[in-house]
């Protein structure tokens, strides 16, 4: 049994965890949501990697202390993976030409420029929080965004919500949340979840 039937085992029909390899995304700067993608059976995987930060390191428990200050870059996960990385383009142009083709867009970096490539491909956008933005929906540009502080478990629970959302819109197996509304991990809140509407700007 592969990783991506262990993940689903009596969540979904197998036709339809055969059907997450048919599927790519796109994550710029995230790679823990990288690694729950791929084992969670999604066929290809870009990653767009990006200079590691101290912060970065410390949140990240699948990024090493040691890789801070150093530009990111992973290798595939195993021989059949899918997992092919980037480095983020300084040219806008460059970063379009990386996105094209993905079903969906995912960025914890450079979060403006992705979600206007995201528009112009017909893609949909996931920013920092728990929210899809659909290409006929609300824009990424036109609501305001709470800021969001993270810490290393509030940080792995959005990725691994973020994940789950992401398979919901693959496989039909319940609905994701879809931009204005959005969820925001708060450690501080009973059961971890906060959930907001996010304003849409006059």
């Amino acid at each position: 049994m592969n990783i991506g039937k262990i993940f689903w085992h009596g969540m979904a029909e197998e036709e339809k965890i055969e059907y997450l390899s048919k599927f790519s995304v796109a994550v710029i700067g995230s790679r823990m949501l990288m690694e729950l993608l791929w084992r969670g059976g999604v066929g290809c995987v870009r990653y767009i990697g990006d200079f590691i930060t101290p912060n970065d390191a410390r949140l990240d428990c699948t990024v090493e202390p040691l890789e801070a200050n150093d530009y990111d870059v992973v290798h595939p996960m195993s021989p059949d993976s899918c997992v092919i990385s980037y480095p983020f383009p300084d040219d806008y142009r460059e970063l379009k030409r990386q996105l094209k083709g993905i079903d969906v867009v995912v960025a914890h970096k450079h979060i403006d420029i992705a979600a206007r490539i995201a528009e112009e491909l017909g893609s949909p956008f996931i920013p920092n929080i728990i929210t899809t933005f659909l290409p006929d929906g609300v824009k990424y540009w036109e609501v305001e965004m709470p800021r969001v502080k993270f810490d290393p478990i509030s940080y792995a629970l959005t990725c691994s919500i973020q994940a789950g959302e992401i398979l919901r819109i693959f496989t039909g197996y319940h609905m994701p949340t879809i931009a204005p509304e959005a969820y925001i991990v708060d450690t501080r809140s009973q059961y971890y979840l906060k959930k907001v509407t996010l304003r849409v700007r006059e």
